[in-house]
């Protein structure tokens, strides 16, 4: 019998629009499974502006280690300086394991390799947490632990749309909801003593910055992004009364406009151009007003602007960047943007910094039961009103997504999601 060559995705460390889909037909045979290992099968993913970040601060982030280039990779793309992968949030089928835990056809959910070349895995169970593994990996040491953790559950029998439905939601807005959960838990939090720094290094943030009352105004920039909107919901669903902000303003481009207003988690929309006016009036402030200020990558350095703009009326103004602008750039270009992110009086957010502080706060189990409780919460209330899927079926349909994605193609109202089995 005739077995398909499996096709992985590689990029160009340079330039992340360079896009190649490369059949390997030498891949076969797999070597026999390496102890406390499992192999598993990419199933579906999903592709976000994220991954586009993963491909221009790789180099910085270390997101091109986590799944290397594999041997039986072509010669024209074997060269790791110049060619690498990157990895998408989802679901993968355990396809072999000899970890007793962890069985065949189990579901693995982490941040998985874009392709249909199998992947070996090495484990490390949490004893702490049933359904929950580390990948330890020695190539992987070096890698944020949130990229090195991985939920799993167990086979069930007879799939349906509905569950593939579930996934692909998954796939595209967990992850983000986790990143806002810890902002709007930790960052700003309404117990003291739950108070911690944005991304574990010393600079100016404080407790006092991270309250949040009656006289906050947060501005969310590039609120169509799926972590802002997680923010918004959070922000006015999820804290207890007399910690809830005063306004939560959404303030992106034109495009978006109606999607964003559409999804009631804003108590109104701006555009990134309408700081030419009166911000005073235009956004509802006092003279003792609190502005907090949450970039998620706005255009043309909006929510720098707008904060410079209202500091010159306000002496309380907190500037929070957790995601920067995705444009083409060169990874110099990139390494001197990202460094110099701090050089504004803005604190940067770092989500896997910011987990570890949570475990040792709450503890591992306490944390996990409640990030979960409020998912669950979030996902069956219907996630994002008039947010919709749009599926892809096959290396073919990833490549042409990805080519989307790099064109910003990609509606506010879509997430691309992807099955390959």
């Amino acid at each position: 019998m005739t077995t398909t060559p499996s096709v992985i995705q590689i990029l160009s460390r340079n330039n992340y629009e360079d896009q190649h889909l490369v059949s390997l037909p030498n891949a076969l045979p797999f070597p026999a499974l390496a102890p406390s290992s499992i192999r598993i099968k990419t199933s579906i993913f999903s592709l976000t502006a994220n991954n586009l970040m993963y491909g221009r601060i790789g180099h910085i982030i270390r997101t091109w280690e986590i799944h290397p280039l594999p041997s039986s990779i072509p010669s024209e793309y074997s060269d790791p300086t110049k060619f690498g992968r990157i990895g998408a949030w989802g679901y993968a089928t355990v396809q072999e394991s000899n970890v007793p835990d962890i069985e065949v056809d189990s579901q693995i959910f982490g941040l998985l390799p874009i392709g249909t070349l199998p992947l070996d895995m090495k484990v490390q169970l949490n004893q702490g947490l049933p359904g929950q593994f580390s990948e330890v990996s020695k190539h992987r040491e070096n890698v944020m632990p949130l990229y090195n953790q991985y939920l799993f559950y167990p086979p069930v029998s007879g799939r349906t749309s509905d569950m593939k439905e579930s996934r692909g939601y998954d796939a595209l807005f967990q992850i983000f909801f986790t990143t806002s959960y810890l902002i709007n838990r930790f960052a700003f939090p309404w117990v003291p003593a739950e108070f911690l720094h944005p991304s574990n290094i010393e600079d100016n943030w404080t407790p006092e910055k991270g309250e949040i009352d009656q006289k906050t105004t947060v501005l969310v920039f590039a609120d169509s992004g799926k972590t802002a909107l997680a923010l918004g919901y959070l922000l006015k669903s999820c804290r207890p009364e007399g910690s809830k902000p005063k306004s939560v303003i959404g303030i992106g481009s034109q495009a978006s406009r109606d999607f964003a207003k559409g999804t009631r988690f804003y108590d109104k929309t701006l555009m990134y151009e309408d700081d030419s006016g009166d911000l005073d009036e235009e956004l509802g402030l006092a003279a003792d007003s609190k502005i907090v200020v949450v970039e998620f990558g706005s255009r043309g350095g909006a929510a720098a602007r707008w904060a410079n703009k209202l500091r010159e009326s306000h002496d309380n103004v907190v500037q929070l960047i957790v995601a920067g602008e995705v444009v083409k750039e060169t990874p110099e270009e990139a390494l001197e943007k990202f460094k110099a992110r701090t050089k504004t009086g803005a604190t940067v957010f770092n989500a896997s910094a910011a987990g570890v502080q949570a475990v040792n706060v709450l503890g591992e189990k306490r944390y996990s039961d409640e990030l979960l409780t409020e998912w669950l919460a979030f996902k069956n209330r219907g996630l994002v009103q008039g947010l919709e899927l749009v599926w892809g079926v096959g290396m073919e349909a990833v490549g042409k997504g990805w080519e989307k994605l790099c064109k910003g193609e990609v509606k506010s109202d879509q997430g691309l999601v992807f099955y390959l089995e």
